[in-house]
Formats: C-alpha cells, structure tokens, sequence
C-alpha cells in the first residue's frame, strides 16, 4: 500500500507523471509474541497480541464462553 508516481515518456516533450494511491484491503493477522505465559498468584501481568488489518479492525479480548473482557479495575 502507498502511494506511487507514474512517469511516461516517449522521447517526445512532455513527459506526464500520474500520483496513484494504492489501498489493499486484507483480513486480520495476529502475531502473539507467547503463546503460554506463567505468573504466580496475586501478581499483574500484561498479555500482548499485535494485529495488522486494513480497513482497521475493532478488536477486544474474550473468556472461553465468548464473554467480552471489559475494562474494569481488574482489567484494563
């Protein structure tokens, strides 16, 4: 994706040039840097995952019953 400049010519003045954006939509991708992540009892950690997708994605953590993790003071 980006944006890029066309120029044509054939010998004979002038040359044209013709900026062109290009826009590639693709589904989501998702890179997580640890797949398994162990912590003792009543410590915080911070669980990361990196996603790359165009248009943008709405994105959010969920349990296994596919209930949304909200922010909350246990979570943010």
């Amino acid at each position: 994706m980006g944006a890029y400049l066309c120029i044509g010519s054939n010998g004979v003045p002038p040359s044209v040039s013709k900026r062109i954006k290009v826009s590639v939509d693709f589904t989501p991708m998702v890179w997580i840097p640890h797949q398994l992540v162990g912590i003792p009892m009543g410590l915080n950690i911070t669980l990361e995952c990196f996603i790359e997708a165009n248009p943008t994605s709405l994105n959010y953590w969920s349990r296994e019953n596919d209930q949304m993790i909200t922010e909350s003071s246990k979570y943010r």
